[in-house]
C-alpha cells in the first residue's frame, strides 16, 4: 500500500516538473523566420492582390518569380494554392488539377490540404473524373462555409446520379434541403428527390428507404405501393398502403394512398364494370393524356370507394395520337367486355373511331377533341370539351347583355383566331356591328401596326380626317379615343399580356376587353399589369369556384397527385363521372348508358353544368372570368 502512494506520489512531481517548464516558457519552440521570408510573404500577398484583381496573367508571373527568388520557402504549399485558384477560375482544370495534387503529395501537413482536396474533387468532377470527384469531396467534415457545403452536396448529388448510385444522389439532395435558406431552392431539391426516388429507385431500395424514419421514406413508402399495385401484386401493395396511412396521418398525400389502398382492395376481388380509356401515353400528347387519365382514375376511385362491391375496372389503352392506333385500342379494349369510353382526345382519332364504335354500339365520350364537324357523326359518340362554337356562342351573349353595339375584333392569324374571330362573328350577326377584324402574324410581339390599322377604320368610320403629315398624326392619334364599345381579343396569355400594354399605349381604353380561354396564364398578368384589369373571358373550368363540391374534388386531386388540376383533367372527371352516376342508378348496359347520357340536362360538372343534345355535344355553361387586383376571378355570371 506503502509502495503504490509513493508511486502516486512520484507521477504527480512528474506532472508539476512538466507544468513547471511549461509555465516558465522552457517548451521547445520553431526557429525564427529569416528575414528573406518575409519578402516571400510579400511577393504572395502581391500575387494575391493580382488574383482579386483578376490580373490572372500577372499574379501567374509574381509566383514564377516567386519560386525563382525563393525555392526553399516555407510558403511554396501557399503559392501552389494560388496557382491552383487562378486555373481553375480560368476553367483549366487539368493544370488546376496538378497543383492541388501537388500541395497533397509534397506538402501533408500543409494548412491547405483540406482546402486542395476539395478543390481536386471539383476538378475531377469538372472533368467529368466522377469517382475520383466523389473519393476527393465526400469527407466534409472540416467543412465549415455554408456554400462549399452546399456546392460538395450538389456536385455528389449530381455525380452519384450519373454513377446511378441513386440513393446516395437523394441522401445528397436531402442535405441540400436541410443547408438550403431559399424556400424555392429547397422545394426544386424536393421535386428532384421525388424525381429519382419514383423514376429511379429498385424495388429494395424503395423498401430499405421507406423503413427510415425521417423524410423521405413518406415518399419511397408510397411509390413502393404504386410499384407494387404495378406489378399487380395487391396484397403486398395494400399492406404498404395501409403502413403509409398509419405512419403518416394528415400526409398531403393520403389521398394517393387511399386511392392505392382501394385500388389494391378492388384488384383483389373482380371487377363488375369494364371502361375504356383511350389516350396518348407515349408520343408528343403524352402529357394530354396523362391530365386525363389523372381525371378518369380520381373519378374511378371515387366510386369504387362507394360501391366496391360493383367496382369499376379501367383498361387503359395508349393510342400515340394516331388515329390507326386508336381505332386498334379500341378493338382491343373491346375484347374484356367495356361497356363505354373515354377518349380518344383528337378530332382525327375519333373521327377514325366512328364505324368501330358503331359495330360495337358502346357509348364514347371524348373529354378533349374540339373539331367543329364531329356532332351527330355517330349516335354512340359524345363530347364534353369546351369548343370554339361555345366560346363565341358565350362571348356574344355577354356582348348582348353589356349592349355593346360596335365591336371590333383583333386576332393571330391561325386557326384558333381565325375559327373565333369568324363564329363570334357569326354569332353577332344583327345583334351588333363588327367594325373591323384586324389579324395580326401569331409571332408578333409588336402590335402598333394592326392597332393604327383598327384606329384608322373606326376614324374613317366616323368620317373623321387622319393627318398626312406625321408629327401632326402622331399627336393626333395621341388624342384619340375609341368610338367603338368592346374589343374581342382571342389568343394565347404570352402575346395577350404583350398586347393590352400596346392598346393602352395608344389610348384604346375605358371599353369592354374580351378574351378566349387560353387567356388563362399567370404570364398575361405579369406582362399585362394593370392594363389587363377589368378584361374578362369564358373558360370550361375555373379553379377559382368556390361550390364545395368542386372545391373538394379539386382538393383531392391535389393530394392525389400533387399538382394542379387542369381544364382537360376536369372535363375527364366530369365524363367518368357521368358515367358513375348511371352505373349507381343500375343503367348498367351499354344501351342504359347511351340512353343515361341523352338524359342529363343540367350536370354537375366540375367543368360545368352540362347537357346533352341529341346530336351527342354538350351543351355547357361556360366560367365567366375577369382580372381583378393581379388575380384571376369567377364572376357569378
Amino acid at each position: 500500500m506503502r509502495l503504490a502512494r509513493l508511486s502516486i506520489l512520484k507521477g504527480l512531481l512528474v506532472l508539476l516538473t512538466l507544468a513547471a517548464i511549461a509555465a516558465t516558457g522552457c517548451a521547445p519552440k520553431l526557429p525564427p523566420e529569416p528575414e528573406w521570408e518575409k519578402d516571400a510573404r510579400a511577393v504572395l500577398s502581391q500575387a494575391d492582390e493580382q488574383f482579386a484583381k483578376r490580373q490572372y496573367g500577372q499574379a501567374v508571373k509574381t509566383i514564377d518569380a516567386f519560386f525563382t527568388r525563393y525555392p526553399e520557402s516555407r510558403h511554396r504549399d501557399r503559392a501552389l494554392f494560388l496557382l491552383g485558384e487562378i486555373r481553375l477560375t480560368q476553367r483549366d482544370y487539368p493544370r488546376a488539377l496538378s497543383y492541388y495534387k501537388e500541395i497533397i503529395e509534397r506538402f501533408p501537413s500543409s494548412a491547405f490540404i483540406f482546402d486542395a482536396k476539395y478543390k481536386l474533387g471539383l476538378c475531377y468532377y469538372e472533368l467529368k473524373e466522377y469517382d475520383l470527384a466523389v473519393a476527393n469531396i465526400q469527407d466534409r467534415s472540416r467543412l465549415t462555409d455554408p456554400a462549399m457545403l452546399r456546392r460538395a452536396a450538389e456536385m455528389l448529388a449530381s455525380a452519384y446520379v450519373i454513377k446511378a448510385n441513386y440513393p446516395a444522389a437523394v441522401a445528397e439532395y436531402v442535405t441540400l434541403v436541410q443547408l438550403t435558406p431559399e424556400e424555392k431552392q429547397k422545394a426544386g431539391y424536393r421535386d428532384r428527390i421525388r424525381d429519382i426516388i419514383e423514376k429511379n429507385f429498385s424495388e429494395e431500395e424503395l423498401a430499405q428507404l421507406a423503413r427510415a424514419k425521417t423524410y423521405p421514406s413518406d415518399i419511397a413508402l408510397l411509390r413502393l405501393s404504386a410499384y407494387l399495385v404495378e406489378q399487380r401484386r395487391y396484397r403486398e401493395a395494400l399492406k404498404q398502403a395501409e403502413d403509409f396511412l398509419y405512419r403518416f396521418s394528415g400526409h398531403p398525400e393520403t389521398e394517393r394512398a387511399k386511392m392505392l389502398a382501394t385500388r389494391s382492395l378492388s384488384m383483389l376481388s373482380a371487377p363488375r364494370f369494364y371502361i375504356a380509356v383511350l389516350v396518348p401515353q407515349s408520343g408528343p400528347y403524352a402529357f394530354f393524356g396523362n391530365s386525363v387519365l389523372k381525371g378518369v382514375q380520381l373519378a374511378v376511385h371515387a366510386y369504387n370507394t362507394l360501391d366496391p362491391d360493383n367496382r369499376i375496372e379501367l383498361v387503359v389503352k395508349d393510342t400515340e395520337g394516331s388515329p390507326e392506333k386508336a381505332v386498334a385500342a379500341l378493338q382491343e379494349a373491346s375484347s374484356k367486355g367495356i361497356i363505354a369510353s373515354i377518349g380518344p382526345l383528337m378530332t382525327r382519332e375519333v373521327e377514325a373511331l366512328v364505324p368501330t364504335l358503331d359495330r360495337l354500339q358502346i357509348p364514347l365520350i371524348t373529354p378533349a377533341a374540339s373539331g367543329p364537324d364531329l356532332a351527330g357523326k355517330s349516335p354512340w359518340l359524345f363530347r364534353n370539351a369546351l369548343t370554339n362554337n361555345a366560346q363565341a356562342a358565350a362571348a356574344a351573349k355577354y356582348i348582348t347583355a353589356q349592349k355593346y353595339r360596335k365591336i371590333v375584333i383583333l386576332a393571330p392569324d391561325d386557326a384558333y383566331g381565325a375559327d373565333l374571330s369568324r363564329l363570334l362573328t357569326r354569332e353577332l350577326a344583327r345583334k351588333a356591328e363588327i367594325l373591323a377584324t384586324v389579324s395580326y402574324p401569331a409571332d408578333a410581339n409588336d402590335f402598333g401596326l394592326y392597332i393604327k390599322k383598327i384606329i384608322e377604320i373606326d376614324l374613317r368610320s366616323r368620317k373623321i380626317p387622319i393627318p398626312e403629315d406625321d408629327d401632326e398624326r402622331k399627336m393626333f392619334f395621341r388624342e384619340y379615343v375609341p368610338g367603338f364599345d368592346a374589343i374581342y381579343i382571342p389568343g394565347y396569355a404570352e402575346k395577350v399580356g404583350l398586347l393590352l400594354p400596346q392598346l393602352a399605349f395608344y389610348n384604346i381604353t375605358g371599353i369592354g376587353m374580351i378574351g378566349s380561354n387560353n387567356w388563362r396564364a399567370e404570364e398575361l398578368i405579369d406582362r399585362a399589369g394593370r392594363h389587363a384589369e377589368g378584361a374578362v373571358f369564358f373558360d370550361g373550368f375555373s379553379p377559382e369556384n368556390s361550390d364545395p363540391q368542386a372545391k373538394a374534388v379539386i382538393e383531392a386531386y391535389r393530394s392525389a397527385y400533387q399538382e394542379e388540376i387542369d381544364i382537360l383533367a376536369a372535363q375527364a372527371y366530369d365524363a367518368a363521372s357521368m358515367l358513375t352516376v348511371l352505373l349507381r342508378n343500375r343503367k348498367d348496359t351499354a344501351a342504359l348508358l347511351k340512353e343515361g347520357l341523352l338524359s342529363y340536362r343540367d350536370f354537375p360538372g366540375l367543368s360545368g353544368t352540362a347537357a346533352f343534345l341529341p346530336s351527342g355535344e354538350a351543351q355547357k355553361k361556360l366560367f365567366l372570368i375577369t382580372i381583378r387586383d393581379g388575380r384571376f376571378v369567377l364572376l357569378a355570371d
